[in-house]
């Protein structure tokens, strides 16, 4: 419990933007995918394996419950490709070196005025016709751009995490994207506020240290706090 209070302190004092890698400490990769799969096992230990998930319908507002393993889901992300690695592709008259983008391509498009263009600014090494003249990114026809996205979709599975789900009183289909760090920062802020508590209560009892509040097992503290109430 100590290092679910050390987490929700580390990320709570980082900020929005800087939360996962604080989350995820010296251990953040830079691949897209690694990342999420790390933050879902981090999950996974810190509060078990299955995960309990709601969504809320699009169209009819219902509200959606189901579960994942963490394992099995953070198995499913890991990417296919080394970081930083480059990969050709041929489509349409055109030939690019391109790579997966990573953490801070991420960062820099979601800064630039146009994300889409300036990712694929980042990520393109090269970019030439068949004949071998030179030609910019954002000059790609869409057929290859497309075909781009779809291949470096292939290389990094879990960049985005997303739900395929059907809600049980409408019958709407749709996809639910998770934000993997907003999420288990959620929990690790509940719970530590939950932790916060428990400590005031029996600080305030018994005298006790936090420390020693949380050296207890969570049957024992349990225990006290319902003695707590009973005597309160």
């Amino acid at each position: 419990m100590n290092e679910v209070l050390t987490l929700w302190e580390r990320a709570c004092a980082a900020g929005p933007l800087a939360r996962d890698d604080a989350l995820l400490s010296d251990a953040a990769p830079t691949s897209l995918s690694a990342r999420n799969a790390a933050l879902v096992r981090l999950r996974a230990r810190l509060f078990g394996p299955t995960q309990q998930l709601r969504a809320t319908c699009p169209t009819c507002g219902a509200l959606l419950e189901f579960s994942v393993n963490c394992e099995s889901l953070a198995a499913s992300l890991r990417p296919r490709a080394e970081v930083g690695a480059v990969h050709a592709l041929r489509c349409d008259g055109y030939r690019l070196a391109y790579r997966a983008p990573d953490i801070d391509d991420w960062r820099a498009a979601a800064a630039a005025n146009d994300f889409v263009p300036e990712l694929m600014q980042r990520c393109i090494v090269r970019c030439e016709r068949d004949d071998g003249t030179q030609c910019a990114a954002l000059s790609l026809p869409i057929p290859v751009t497309e075909a781009l996205s779809s291949a470096v979709e292939a290389l990094e599975p879990g960049a985005c995490v997303d739900f395929d789900l059907r809600c049980p009183e409408c019958s709407e289909e749709w996809s639910a994207p998770m934000d993997c760090g907003a999420v288990l920062y959620g929990e690790v802020r509940a719970r530590a506020e939950s932790l916060l508590v428990e400590v005031d209560a029996l600080a305030r009892a018994y005298g006790w240290s936090e420390a020693e509040v949380l050296a207890l097992s969570p049957t024992r503290r349990a225990a006290y706090l319902q003695l707590v109430g009973a005597t309160g």
